[in-house]
Formats: C-alpha cells, sequence, structure tokens
C-alpha cells in the first residue's frame, strides 16, 4: 500500500500595491530615522502638532522568531520527515519506506495484518494534517479561510497578540507623546475618550513608516512580510505587516478592545470596535457591531473611519473577510 501526497499549497500575498493616497490627503511625517542596535530614534509630526523626537528600545530577546519566508518544500521535508518516524513507532509491526518524486511523496508501507491496512491510511491521513498544523503553528502561518484552504498566509492575529507584550513600553512612549501635544480642543472632540484621541495617533505613526512591498529580486529570498518588532528595526513594511504592527501596539495599550484584521483582494485593514466619533466614518459588521476601519499602509494620512477606494468599495460589497481577535480578561488604565 502507498500513502502519497503533493501539499498543492500557496502563500497568498496579501499587500502587493502600495495604497494610493487619498485625494486632499497629506502624507504622515516621519521627519527621520535611526537606529542604534535596540535604540530606535525618530522624529515624527502628527497633525499640526509640534515636531517630536523620541526613542523607542526594543526588548534584546523576542520570544517571537524571525519571520521565514515560506518554503513548500521545507515544510514538506518536516512533515514526512516527522511522519516517516512517528509511523514507525506507532506500527513497530510495519514496514515503511519514504519515496520522493520531484514535489511529490509517497509513503510506502506493509504489514502482515491485513486489518491493519485501513487503520494505517487513516492514521497517515490525521498524522500528516496534525503535523502540517504544527509546522504552521510554530511558524506563525496558518490557513487562509478554512482548514481545508490550499492558501497560508501569516496569522496576523496571533502574531499581534504574542508581539504586544514585548512592545508595551514602545506603544506607552507613543501614547505619551499623543496625549502630551493633544489640545484641549481635541480632548473635547472625542467627550475625553482616551482610546478616541490616541489610536488616531497610534495610526499615524504606523502609517508614518516608509512603506515597502517586501519583495526580492530573488524569488528565494523573498521576504512577503516582517514581524512587528522588525517592522519598527527595519523602518519598513507593507499592508499586512504594518496592520500587525498597529494591532500589536493597540492591544498593549487597551487590551479589551475587540479587533479585526480585514482582507479584501490584495490589501488587509484594521477594523476595530469603537464607536463613530462623526457620520462620514466607515464602519464594518462584525459579530452584529459595527467596527471602525484603520487604513494602516499609508502614506496617506488617512483618519480613522475613512478608507482607499478600493478597499472601500470591497467592504461595501461585502467582499471580504476577517480574522478576530478576542479580548483578554484585563482593562487599560487611563493616563490622563
Amino acid at each position: 500500500m502507498a500513502k502519497q501526497r503533493a501539499m498543492a499549497i500557496q502563500l497568498i500575498r496579501i499587500c502587493s500595491l502600495l495604497l494610493v493616497a487619498l485625494s486632499g490627503a497629506i502624507s504622515a511625517k516621519e521627519i527621520a530615522f535611526t537606529r542604534q542596535d535596540l535604540k530606535l530614534s525618530f522624529v515624527w509630526q502628527y497633525n499640526q502638532h509640534p515636531v517630536q523626537a523620541f526613542t523607542l528600545i526594543l526588548p534584546r530577546n523576542s520570544a517571537l522568531p524571525s519571520w521565514q519566508t515560506w518554503r513548500n518544500e521545507q515544510a514538506e521535508a518536516f512533515v514526512y520527515r516527522q511522519l516517516m518516524q512517528t509511523a514507525k513507532e506507532q506500527f513497530p509491526e510495519a514496514v515503511f519506506q519514504l519515496r520522493r518524486d520531484g514535489s511529490n511523496y509517497t509513503v510506502n508501507y506493509t504489514t502482515h495484518d491485513e486489518l491493519q491496512l485501513n487503520h494505517i491510511t487513516q492514521w497517515l491521513n490525521e498524522q500528516q494534517k496534525s503535523l502540517f498544523k504544527s509546522y504552521l503553528d510554530q511558524h506563525y502561518y496558518k490557513h487562509h479561510g478554512s482548514e481545508n484552504s490550499q492558501l497560508i498566509r501569516p496569522d496576523h492575529i496571533r502574531i499581534a497578540e504574542d508581539s504586544s507584550a514585548e512592545l508595551r513600553d514602545a506603544a506607552q512612549t507613543l501614547q505619551q507623546i499623543i496625549l502630551a501635544t493633544a489640545t484641549e480642543e481635541e480632548k473635547q472632540r472625542v467627550n475625553q475618550d482616551e482610546k478616541q484621541l490616541v489610536l488616531p495617533g497610534l495610526l499615524n505613526f504606523v502609517q508614518s513608516i516608509p512603506y515597502d512591498p517586501l519583495e526580492s529580486d530573488d524569488s528565494r529570498r523573498g521576504v512577503s512580510f516582517l514581524m512587528p518588532e522588525q517592522v519598527l528595526a527595519q523602518n519598513r513594511g507593507d499592508c499586512d505587516s504594518k496592520s500587525a504592527l498597529f494591532m500589536a501596539l493597540v492591544m498593549a495599550l487597551y487590551p479589551e478592545l475587540k479587533q479585526a484584521i480585514i482582507y479584501v483582494p490584495d490589501h488587509a485593514l484594521v477594523a476595530i470596535d469603537l464607536p463613530r466619533t462623526n457620520t462620514d466614518q466607515e464602519t464594518l459588521p462584525i459579530q452584529g457591531k459595527p467596527f471602525l476601519l484603520f487604513e494602516v499602509t499609508g502614506p496617506a494620512e488617512v483618519p480613522p473611519g475613512i478608507t482607499g477606494d478600493k478597499s472601500g468599495l470591497y467592504v461595501s460589497r461585502q467582499h471580504y473577510s476577517y480574522d478576530l481577535y478576542q479580548p483578554i480578561d484585563k482593562n487599560s488604565t487611563p493616563n490622563w
């Protein structure tokens, strides 16, 4: 008997195009950036506020790995190497052989117990799926859609959640700057709601980080994504990398807020369980509640609730999917 499997898995490219600046919008202003080891120095201007020079310190040791570009052959090698090892342990009386023909792997197996053949076949199917999921989890990937989908992408929610604690100091530094420079008029406009004041500032900061499609001339070395700390350290990112950073910063400050990353064709943006502050703002329904939309990519300085033309069209036609962050049972502490 033989069990053959060609893992027809494809990495879905989330952000292939730069978000075009909206008509009349200005570019988010990162005036200067320098890096010295883990010390990141920024000069940034938010709206018409005074220019701010500040430093963010990254943790020396991160629990998250540096991002590894998806490689089908690496995933297959991991799955079938582990599959052979566990099969021999599970069925010591059977004989297993692994063969490879191009991208196809074949597991041949024989046993004197005819009644075991169906059991082995079923076990190999289940174990293969389990090992593949383990590989995805280990490398912060997931299926795009159902578990039967052949498309995979970064697990943005888990990446943002696991990054949030490590970025708490950076998030608090940005929070303090935004609150310290807020005018009384701005505070009154949001009815003294700290979140409604801080989140637009965080959005603007992430928008100001230079956009980079993260593509390489050598497809074998293509990046396609950066972890949140890498976006800060390298001062660049594409739409889903910057979306994950923005979500991580928000989680670090306001872990009780529900957030979702929204996927439309060739693009990603963020939605947060916040009310509108004016009727022009766009929302998206999630679990029966309107979530405010945040276009993170930049370089357009797009305020909360305003989307690009393509994003808005896809959302209005319900041509999108999303992953939802379920908040932990913890509240933020007001800072004013």
